[in-house]
Formats: structure tokens, sequence, C-alpha cells
């Protein structure tokens, strides 16, 4: 990372930027790889006030990356369930980085809480990013969105010890 480039845990204040980065993440990014159904039933489960659940529970943590400035993506683990439960990075700032130092920062945030591993679910789109990164598959897997629509992903793991 340079010095234009600050990797931090979140604040309330930031729920809304953070919003603002899923939703062109998933706007733009997935959209190579699922269909506009699956997208809009997608971007109907963001909402700002989640960040803020994620904040006021102890058993996650939710970080930030800013650049030039301005938050530009996030991460959020769940320890209890050894989960990256998202990575996103705003499509305007891809391939500088920050996704690979979010993804460390997690990394690092599990081995301190002593988790042995780290499991996530991975669109379609970032298999090759978590691929690079050490994680193996551990099958495909379908998760709802709603009653109506599912998302095609896989289930990903990496040992950090």
């Amino acid at each position: 990372m340079n010095v234009l480039t600050l990797l931090r845990p979140a604040l309330l204040t930031d729920c809304e930027d953070i919003f603002n980065a899923h939703q062109y993440a998933v706007r733009y990014t997935c959209a190579r790889s699922y269909n506009t159904e699956i997208l809009s039933a997608w971007l109907d489960l963001l909402s700002p006030e989640s960040y803020a659940e994620t904040l006021s529970n102890p058993d996650k943590t939710l970080w930030v990356i800013e650049f030039k400035n301005h938050i530009q993506g996030f991460f959020q683990l769940d320890f209890c369930q050894a989960q990256l439960d998202a990575l996103y990075v705003h499509p305007f700032v891809h391939n500088l980085g920050l996704g690979t130092a979010l993804l460390h920062c997690a990394e690092k945030q599990a081995q301190q809480a002593q988790l042995g591993m780290m499991k996530l679910y991975a669109s379609l789109n970032s298999i090759p990013f978590y691929e690079i990164n050490g994680f193996e598959s551990l099958g495909e897997c379908v998760l709802p969105l709603n009653k109506k629509v599912a998302v095609d992903c896989l289930l990903m793991r990496k040992y950090l010890w």
C-alpha cells in the first residue's frame, strides 16, 4: 500500500460509504457473471444499517480501505463462523492491490482470533482472486437471495497456520 491508502476498522460514520462501494461492486463487477434478476435481488439485500449491525456485533469485524481519502472497499469477517462474509472493492479502483490488502488484513484478524482457517462463498467473478491468494474449492453451491432468486457460487477455504 502507498501513502494514499489507509486500511482501518470501520466506524459508524462509514456505513453510507461502505454501502455505496458495495453497490457499485455488485452492480458492475458482478455483472460479468450474473444476470439482472440476480443483481437486483442481491442489491435489495444491501443497506447502510446492515454494516451498523455488524459494527455492534462483537463476533464480527468490519474494516475499510481508503484510497485518496475515499472509502473504496471493505471486508466483513465473522469470527464464530470463521467466515469472510464480504470483501468488495469499488470497480473504478480494481487492480491497485486494494482487494489483496483487505484480504491479508482479514487473514491477520482471523489469525489473531486464533482461527485455523477461513471460509467464504465466492461469487463466480471473484474465484480467480481467491485462488491466487491460496483459497481452495470445497465445491459449488447455491445461496438464496430471496424466495425466488438464488446465486451460484463456490465454497472456498484457506488454512491460516
